[in-house]
């Protein structure tokens, strides 16, 4: 799924990132986001707002996905979706949570939202009859539903990195995230294509590079709209893929770890899953092995 330029625009079939809460009420091992090493910071409404408005002159993408973190810890959830929908840059909005506050959402939250996510995991299981409420009030607002339940993650980033310029290429010729979901993420002005890119450089004990390294600042002169699109597609590795595993790290069963202890000192090469870095060589859509099950419920659907 790639980007293209058409309109004066440059156009992603997928989703762009807007981080609501940085923080998150879990602490998954091989969280993408680096999320469990992050203290409090909450987006403001406003500053997204500008920011994506700027951008959406020179980008638009199918769906606007706000996550974190976890989302539903920012006081104002449905502030900041309104916020991001008035902009115009994606047709829809999606929020992706782990579910467990979704209880306490008000109902202005169903009725802001077009997509809802749901990654259920079995540190922190949802009551079936939870799911089935949830696919209710879904079913109710036209929401489109989509829960996953996950039992395993693959191993995201090593502190001590490697400086084999080969894997690094593989890692990144292979990512998901950049190259088939394109996760491309915006963050305090700046865009970037995938979250890993913004995050490491801010939490690496072992980093010291400038975090906005693999990011493009957004802006909107006359020559951005080429910047962007030569960025975002773009073959050679960022930075921050020194230290990441990209789609391809082993897999290991989902547990969460104590923030103290979910630093991961090992060198990159000894986490790589090499076999499924074949597969993905000749496949990027490959399975990752990470959702045992998932339950759908389509806007007007049963």
């Amino acid at each position: 799924m790639t980007v293209r330029l058409a309109d004066g625009k440059v156009h992603n079939p997928e989703g762009i990132e807007v981080n609501a809460s940085l923080q998150c009420n879990m602490r998954c091992q091989s969280c993408a986001h680096l999320s469990p090493l992050f203290r409090r910071e909450n987006a403001d409404p406003a500053e997204v707002h500008d920011t994506l408005s700027v951008l959406s002159r020179s980008y638009h993408a199918s769906y606007a996905k706000i996550m974190g973190g976890e989302p539903l810890l920012h006081p104002d959830i449905v502030g900041l979706i309104e916020a991001v929908r008035a902009t115009g840059v994606s047709d829809t909005i999606l929020v992706a949570t782990n579910g467990t506050l979704l209880h306490r959402v008000p109902d202005s939250f169903w009725q802001a939202v077009d997509s809802l996510e749901i990654s259920v995991y079995p540190s922190r299981t949802i009551a079936p009859e939870s799911i089935e409420r949830y696919r209710g009030l879904a079913r109710d607002h036209e929401v489109s539903l989509l829960v996953n339940y996950y039992g395993h993650f693959r191993a995201v980033y090593s502190e001590t990195g490697t400086d084999c310029a080969g894997l690094v290429q593989d890692v990144f010729d292979t990512c998901k995230l950049a190259h088939f979901w394109n996760s491309h993420t915006v963050y305090d002005g700046w865009l970037y294509r995938c979250p890993q890119s913004v995050f490491m450089p801010r939490q690496l004990r072992t980093g010291g590079w400038d975090p906005r390294v693999d990011g493009i600042e957004i802006g909107d002169g006359p020559e951005f709209l080429d910047r962007l699109h030569r960025f975002l597609t773009a073959d050679r590795p960022l930075r921050a893929c020194r230290n990441c595993l990209g789609s391809v790290g082993k897999l290991h069963p989902h547990r969460e770890r104590a923030r103290a202890s979910w630093q991961v000192t090992r060198r990159l090469e000894e986490l790589v899953d090499y076999p499924f870095l074949e597969i993905c060589k000749d496949d990027i859509t490959a399975d990752d092995g990470c959702v045992e099950k998932s339950l759908s419920a389509p806007v007007g659907g049963a």
